[in-house]
């Protein structure tokens, strides 16, 4: 008996992303490299690998990335005692990202 393979779905727009949470999806579009984790573009839609690095030469080109689809809260940024600013936004957010991140072809 063979087993298989789960099916990604195809996500374009934030949308499609809201309707994806907790799916093994695919987004395609321009990656963006970022302290937190790559980026793939796609309109108004930005996907965050965090555990994945596409390789250099993928930066600034279109590529594929697979996984499964959370939605978090960014990370508010931090002022120390001397000024200086944390990684992290001003204001209340929330990203996409791709858990077990991985390039398709």
């Amino acid at each position: 008996m063979s087993k298989r393979m789960p099916t990604s779905t195809v996500i374009t727009t934030n949308a499609e992303a809201h309707a994806a949470l907790g799916k093994l999806v695919q987004v395609t579009g321009t990656v963006d490299r970022e302290k937190l984790g790559d980026t793939v573009n796609r309109g108004d839609l930005s996907v965050r690998c965090p555990d994945f690095r596409f390789p250099d030469v993928s930066v600034n080109k279109v590529a594929t990335a697979e996984g499964t689809l959370e939605i978090v809260a960014d990370e508010a940024v931090t002022v120390s005692p001397t000024g200086e600013h944390s990684q992290g936004f001003d204001v209340e957010s929330s990203t996409f990202v791709l858990r077990h991140c991985a390039a398709r072809p």
